[in-house]
C-alpha cells in the first residue's frame, strides 16, 4: 500500500473479529517496522512485548481494563506493548552508537562528526541530559508502596516518550499495510506491569490493539478535525499556513484525505455490530 493511502486509511478500530487469529508473520512484519523506526539521539530506548489475549486469564483481562477500554480488549486478539528502557540512555553515553554510525558513514565529517567530537561533545551532551537536575518520578507512586520513586531527568523521560510515540505510529501504519485493524488504546499501567513483568526502568505506554476488522475498513469515514488553520502556522504563531486547494485535491486522489465521518449508514452499522458481538445496543 502506498504511504499516503496507508495514512488516509488508518482508523482507530474498535470492532475486531475476536475469533480470527492474526498470523505470526504479520505480527513480525509490524515488529520489523518498529525495529526500523527513527531512534531519538540514536538511543536504543525501544522494548516491545507482544501479548495474546487468549493467553491471559479472566482476572488479568479484567485488571487491564479502564473505564474507556473494555470491549476492545475482549475483541482484539493481540496487544503490542511498546515501552522505553531508561537505562539505554546511560549506555548510549559511552558513545558506542555514535561510533558505529561513524564507521557506517551515516555520521560524517561534513557535519562535524569525528571520534574527537563523539568523545568531547556528543557523549557529554547525552550525559548532561541524563544527569540534568530537573528530575521527575519515572512512574507515579502506588498507594501503600514502600520507598521513594525512582527519579529521572525530565528531558530524558521526554525523549523516551517521543521514541515510543514514533514507534507506535510505525506500528499503526504497518498494521494497515498488512490489512489489519489497529487501535492505540489505554490500559491499566499498574496491571500491565504486574502481568508482563517488565522492569521498573521501562517506561510504559498505551498498547496497539491488533486484529482483523470486525467493522468496515472505513469505520464510518475519516475522523473530522478542527480547521487546518487553527493548528498550522508559518513563520510565526498567529500566521496560518495557507492550505493550497490543489494540494488537497492531489491528496484526495492519493487516498490520504478521504470522505469524512459519519457515513449515512454508520449508526446502522454500529447497531448491527453491537448485536452481532453481543454488546449493548
Amino acid at each position: 500500500m502506498e504511504t499516503k493511502l496507508a495514512i488516509g486509511t488508518r482508523r482507530s478500530i474498535r470492532f475486531f473479529d475476536p475469533w480470527r487469529e492474526v498470523e505470526r508473520e504479520k505480527i513480525q512484519a509490524i515488529l520489523e517496522a518498529i525495529y526500523r523506526a527513527p531512534r531519538v539521539l540514536d538511543v536504543d530506548f525501544m522494548r516491545v512485548v507482544v501479548v495474546y489475549r487468549d493467553r491471559l486469564s479472566p482476572d488479568e483481562m479484567q485488571a487491564l481494563k479502564t473505564p474507556t477500554t473494555t470491549a476492545q480488549l475482549d475483541m482484539a486478539p493481540v496487544y503490542i506493548f511498546i515501552l522505553a528502557e531508561m537505562k539505554a540512555l546511560d549506555e548510549a553515553c559511552a558513545g558506542g552508537n555514535f561510533r558505529d554510525l561513524l564507521r557506517l558513514g551515516v555520521l560524517n565529517g561534513s557535519h562535524g562528526w569525528s571520534e574527537e567530537f563523539v568523545q568531547a561533545t556528543a557523549t557529554r551532551y547525552l550525559r548532561g541530559i541524563a544527569d540534568d537536575e530537573d528530575r521527575v518520578p519515572l512512574r507515579l507512586p502506588v498507594a501503600g508502596s514502600d520507598g521513594e520513586p525512582q527519579m529521572v531527568s525530565r528531558e530524558a523521560l521526554r525523549l523516551a516518550r517521543t521514541a515510543i510515540g514514533i514507534a507506535q505510529e510505525y506500528a499503526l501504519l504497518a498494521a494497515v499495510d498488512e490489512g489489519l485493524g489497529a487501535q492505540l488504546s489505554g490500559v491499566s499501567v499498574g496491571a500491565a506491569r504486574g502481568i508482563l513483568g517488565f522492569p521498573d526502568s521501562w517506561v510504559p505506554s498505551s498498547p496497539v490493539l491488533l486484529g482483523y476488522h470486525g467493522e468496515s475498513l472505513e469505520a464510518g469515514g475519516q475522523r473530522p478535525r478542527e480547521p487546518f488553520e487553527e493548528d498550522f502556522f508559518e513563520l510565526r504563531y498567529g500566521h496560518p499556513f495557507y492550505r493550497e486547494p490543489a494540494v488537497v485535491d492531489r491528496l484526495k486522489a492519493a487516498g490520504m484525505i478521504q470522505a469524512p465521518a459519519p457515513f449515512p449508514w454508520r449508526m446502522a452499522e454500529v447497531q448491527g455490530l453491537a448485536r452481532k458481538f453481543g454488546l449493548p445496543d
